[in-house]
């Protein structure tokens, strides 16, 4: 690539404030990344490929000034390593190594709290600061820090295109620390590509080239940032590496999602999101491979049997094991009752992170009670809530 300098822009500081504002305030973008890791030890580049989307908070969240998605993707000897970060309305999820972590602000507020320059969990995820809103922040924030130096905005020809040139140096203790040069668009101030050089001349010299794409991305756009859509994303991170019951601690209220599974009988057992059930109704989600599966569900059926009108009980296994529910359940169900496998997606559309769980629903198919592994009290628990349904 080669990049000509045409003429310097009048009023650098104003310049640099300029395209630093507009990034902050940036629209919804979508785009691709290459984050390239040069070390001089290293005979190649850690690359990683990135896509990201970033929707602007326009002030209403002051946690974050965008919710995103951040995809990374990075070539290993045993396979390609794959993973995410994601924020919105108080929720960060960061999956990477078979492990997603989850924070919400509904349960713990503090890793959320801003300490120090970078603020909190949400803004210090893995190439966050590589997002348009947040390279604009750093930039205004670095404006007013001495140990930063910035040249004149100039006007170049990059890779053929149009850009404004900005290149800055961060000096501490009369030492060089890192060197950057940026390459922004001209109209959009949308940066095109960021070359950085920390420690240079040192031992733990490395270079850091970002280059990105606009026009024709291959990531997907994820404009609408809800835990839902990231499950629908990301079903089988959420169905295997879940560890957090946030979800389903916050299913009550809500109505049952739609789902559609075989039954013991060889027919299927089919509900639509916001249609009424048969009766108010339990779905107790149970893996066989758990302990205590047999007094749970003789502790459901004792509290519906002591119940004025006749529920309807669900139980929800993962498995496709016929002999293995049968084992529990007995061979015949009683009246009322309907044994359903292969529900490991349902279990995930509910936030099911660990068995077993029994749900309560009214008629409408609105959650009422949800009752998280299982106790001693299982039956008074179930027979006071469900007395309370209509």
């Amino acid at each position: 690539m080669v990049f000509t300098a045409i003429n310097p822009l009048g009023g650098f500081a104003q310049g640099i404030a300029d395209i630093a504002a507009s990034l902050a305030a940036s629209k919804a973008v979508t785009a691709d990344a290459r984050f390239s890791v040069t070390l001089p030890q290293n005979d190649t580049d850690v690359t990683y490929d990135l896509g990201f989307t970033s929707v602007p908070t326009c002030g209403s969240d002051p946690l974050s000034p965008c919710d995103y998605l951040i995809e990374w993707s990075l070539p290993t000897p045993s396979g390609r390593s794959e993973g995410f970060s994601a924020y919105f309305d108080g929720h960060h999820y960061r999956y990477r190594d078979q492990r997603l972590q989850e924070y919400h602000t509904e349960w713990d507020s503090v890793p959320f709290i801003f300490s120090g320059s970078r603020g909190g969990i949400q803004s210090q995820a893995q190439f966050v600061d590589l997002l348009p809103h947040y390279l604009g922040r750093e930039i205004l924030t670095s404006l007013s820090d001495t140990t930063y130096i910035y040249g004149d905005p100039v006007n170049v020809t990059f890779d053929g295109r149009k850009a404004v040139q900005i290149k800055m140096r961060r000096v501490i203790g009369g030492e060089t620390a890192s060197e950057r040069t940026y390459y922004f668009d001209p109209a959009t101030s949308l940066p095109l590509r960021i070359d950085t050089e920390s420690n240079p001349g040192s031992i733990t010299e490395q270079s850091i080239l970002v280059d990105y794409n606009y026009d024709s991305p291959r990531t997907a756009p994820f404009t609408v940032m809800t835990e839902e859509a990231l499950i629908e994303r990301y079903p089988e991170v959420f169905e295997k590496y879940r560890q957090s019951n946030f979800r389903i601690e916050n299913l009550p209220g809500t109505t049952l999602p739609t789902f559609s599974l075989p039954t013991l009988s060889g027919d299927r057992f089919t509900h639509q999101r916001g249609e009424g059930l048969a009766s108010p109704s339990i779905i107790a989600f149970i893996d066989p491979s758990k302990g205590f599966n047999a007094d749970l569900i003789a502790q459901i059926r004792s509290a519906v049997e002591s119940l004025p009108y006749q529920a309807q009980v669900i139980w929800a296994f993962p498995t496709n094991s016929r002999s293995a529910i049968e084992e529990l359940t007995g061979e015949s169900l009683p009246y009322g009752e309907t044994a359903v496998t292969g529900a490991a997606a349902l279990a995930r559309d509910c936030g099911v992170a660990a068995y077993p769980v029994v749900v309560m629903a009214d008629r409408e198919g609105v959650v009422k009670k949800v009752v998280l592994g299982f106790n001693k009290d299982l039956a008074d628990v179930v027979l006071q809530n469900m007395a309370l349904i209509k």
